[in-house]
């Protein structure tokens, strides 16, 4: 029996979540609907990778992700932003105190 309902193929999230970013760049305000004829994926699938994005988003607000070497590997950290901002002003201040006493 043939199929009635013509389905797209189906797309991994990796590629789903790219189509949408690309799109996005080059049309940065649209519909659901709009991105799903755009990138030629299905309106849910568009909305799945739109829930993806914004709670990535969402948490990267807050805190950085860090792949920091140690010897043959790679260690992956998240780290609180305000944590890394303390460091920068910590350094400044050290900076600006040598600077002083020059």
């Amino acid at each position: 029996m043939p199929d009635l309902i013509s389905n797209p193929p189906r797309v991994g999230l990796p590629d789903a979540i790219s189509r949408v970013l690309e799109t996005l760049q080059r049309v940065p305000s649209t519909s659901v609907s709009g991105l799903a004829r755009a990138t030629g994926l299905d309106r849910r699938t568009v909305t799945k990778v739109l829930d993806v994005v914004l709670r990535i988003q969402d948490v990267l607000k807050d805190v950085e992700i860090a792949r920091v070497r140690q010897g043959r590997s790679y260690v992956i950290q998240l780290r609180e932003r305000t944590e890394r901002a303390r460091r920068l002003f910590s350094s400044l201040r050290r900076r600006m105190g040598r600077a002083r006493e020059e």
